[in-house]
């Protein structure tokens, strides 16, 4: 057989092995999943599938350049190519790229102290691992110190090990330092903030007055303390919202911790009742919803004060103890329903806001005017009134003015004349109104020609509208400023 016909069929062959392997492995990753997932009782398919290919991603890239590789030794022209690439490569990996200290670095140099910083934290990351898990769990450490001394331990092996690698690569540590000394001056002003917080970070996590777990507020953030690193601090408020904080904040501002210590914490229910009450029917009626709560301890026992004298009710005060501080705020509203519920019952009221206001006779003739000129009591209290004050006590813009009928046709007439009240015909939801006036135009043609205030040509509209001079299209309203459709009297006869 032609030896290159020979070379050809085992490249196809080897090409074809390598597709029955591709296609072995991906049949894999699509069939293993849901094995997976029946065996272990989960329905999670996709993150199987996920997992999966991430494992056979390795084989496949191993068979591909395998192959790759076997078929290109078959051929002699392709191997003289593998060999001057493999060359050149190897050429600009081993020039010098640049020099420190006299010591040459090349590009391969460059690329090997990421490699070595990376395996650095994969190293460090391990072993803080075995610490928490063998070390620190197997004695019951609290889960703080356990993050506390994880945390320092893994700085300070970051720290050594990077020396070491800088060292073993090359650098000369004590040059760097100094280079980093004045580096890090004009660095220091812009990193203050990060160094603060992560001192403070370390004070936490020796002092400890708080720890995961803790119920704390801290300015208006209010929640539970999810994790405590080394430069900030993660809470769960109790909308289940995360809240990172700067560490800075809990040593530079005070913190409430209701779960420092005795857990046990008092909770305030103001209540208000009118005046009058039986103070002691009140403070039974707080102390019985107090004490029909669950969630109320019993000892310390709850308390009722009698806290002020209000403006308009007598205000108590309802002190309860709870041993749970995160359900303060349920169990604030739980007792307000008790509370108002049992007022309720024993015939307790609790006032609205009252205020007192004094008007003088001409000051309420005036307002009843703008309301429409509703009947008053010819007496205030005990002191008799005139019922028709004089018109020099009345603003000039709420004085009434008197309308004869012949006045009262003649306006009429203007309105309908030139220069008035635009008349036409108006369509509204497919329905034609003729002959028609709205009648917020109505009112703005009122005050522009007779000088009055809105108020008074709507009182004078319905005036004309009880004359019959004009009516709703529908009779369905009075006459008001609106968009409403008015007809006149003249206008419905034509």
């Amino acid at each position: 057989m032609d030896p290159v016909l020979s070379r050809v069929a085992k490249a196809l062959a080897l090409v074809a092995i390598a597709a029955a392997a591709g296609w072995g492995l991906h049949w894999l990753r699509r069939r293993a999943p849901a094995w997976l997932a029946r065996r272990r009782g989960v329905a999670d398919v996709p993150a199987f599938r996920h997992g999966l290919g991430l494992v056979l991603l390795a084989p496949q890239l191993a068979i591909l350049v395998v192959v790759l590789w076997k078929v290109i030794d078959l051929f002699d022209a392709l191997r003289d190519v593998r060999m001057s690439v493999l060359e050149l490569v190897k050429r600009g990996l081993s020039s010098s790229v640049f020099t420190v200290d006299m010591h040459g670095y090349t590009a391969l140099d460059v690329l090997e102290l990421p490699v070595l910083l990376a395996g650095l934290w994969l190293g460090v990351q391990a072993l803080t691992w075995l610490l928490r898990r063998y070390v620190l769990r197997s004695v019951g450490a609290d889960r703080g110190v356990e993050e506390t001394i994880v945390g320092i331990v893994r700085y300070a092996l970051l720290f050594l090990g990077g020396v070491i690698v800088l060292k073993a690569w090359g650098l000369d540590v004590g040059s760097l330092a100094i280079a980093g000394g004045v580096l890090g001056v004009g660095v220091g002003f812009g990193l203050q903030n990060i160094a603060n917080n992560f001192v403070s970070g370390v004070v936490i996590g020796l002092e400890r007055p708080y720890k995961i777990g803790d119920f704390v507020k801290v300015g208006e953030f209010l929640g539970t303390v999810e994790r405590i690193g080394a430069r900030s601090t993660e809470i769960r408020t109790l909308d289940r919202v995360s809240i990172v904080v700067p560490n800075s904040r809990f040593l530079e501002q005070e913190v409430v911790n209701w779960s420092l210590g005795d857990p046990v914490s008092r909770v305030h229910v103001p209540v208000s009742v009118a005046y009058g009450s039986d103070v002691d029917s009140v403070r039974a009626t707080l102390l019985e919803a107090a004490r029909s709560h669950p969630c109320v301890l019993a000892d310390p026992a709850p308390q009722v004060q009698l806290v002020r004298f209000g403006e308009s009710a007598l205000d108590f005060e309802l002190l309860v103890w709870t041993h749970d501080p995160r359900n303060q705020f349920t169990l604030r509203s739980d007792l307000n329903y008790r509370v108002e519920a049992n007022l309720r019952r024993h015939d307790l009221t609790i006032p609205f806001p009252q205020r007192e206001l004094r008007l003088s006779a001409s000051q309420l003739d005036a307002l009843l005017d703008v309301m429409g000129g509703r009947p008053v009591p010819a007496t205030v209290g005990d002191t008799p009134r005139s019922t028709t004050p004089p018109l020099s006590e009345i603003p000039a813009e709420l004085a009434p003015r008197a309308w004869s009928d012949a006045g009262l046709r003649e306006l009429v007439d203007r309105m309908r004349g030139t220069g008035g009240v635009e008349v036409t015909d108006r369509r509204h939801l497919l329905k034609l109104h003729p002959r028609c006036f709205v009648g917020c135009e109505a009112v703005d043609w009122l005050v522009r020609s007779e000088g009055i205030a809105r108020e008074q040509a709507v009182r004078l509209g319905r005036r004309l509208a009880a004359r019959g001079e004009l009516r709703h299209v529908l009779d369905e309203h009075p006459f008001e400023d609106g968009r409403l459709f008015y007809r006149f009297r003249a206008d419905e006869a034509a």
